[in-house]
């Protein structure tokens, strides 16, 4: 049987993520999520980025988050610098950390363009998919 708070975590994964729906059954019981964030049917779903850039307009913090479950890594291997540190400016398109996912390591890159804030998390620290990993500013 599913609760309340599994079928929240999924609405939250699907708004946050470029799913258009889902659906997910369990025991005979089903059910079906439906991301209707950007009604607007673009042909690069890169392009259809909503909350983050309105964020981004409204001058708020904008947050580069966790594409992948695992532990993170702010650097490529332990002799290497980090790949931003506070107080840098990114780019959209920017490898920011990697994700060890099992036994594979997947880079995060940023889906925004901006000035370090913070770093939200710690060099081998669990993430979950979905969790901020940077706090920046905007640049403009």
């Amino acid at each position: 049987m599913m609760d309340i708070e599994q079928i929240a975590r999924v609405v939250k994964l699907v708004e946050r993520s470029q799913l258009h729906e889902i659906t997910i059954a369990n025991n005979g019981q089903s059910i079906k999520v439906v991301n209707n964030v950007d009604s607007q049917n673009s042909a690069n779903p890169l392009e259809a980025m909503p909350s983050q850039e309105l964020e981004q307009k409204d001058s708020k913090p904008l947050q580069v988050c966790a594409t992948h479950v695992g532990k993170v890594y702010l650097s490529e291997d332990d002799t290497t610098d980090q790949l931003v540190n506070e107080g840098d400016s990114i780019e959209k398109g920017q490898t920011i950390c990697f994700i060890e996912e099992l036994t594979r390591l997947l880079p995060v890159i940023s889906d925004k363009t901006g000035i370090v804030d913070t770093i939200l998390v710690k060099n081998g620290q669990n993430i979950e998919y979905g969790q901020p990993i940077l706090k920046l500013i905007s640049s403009k």
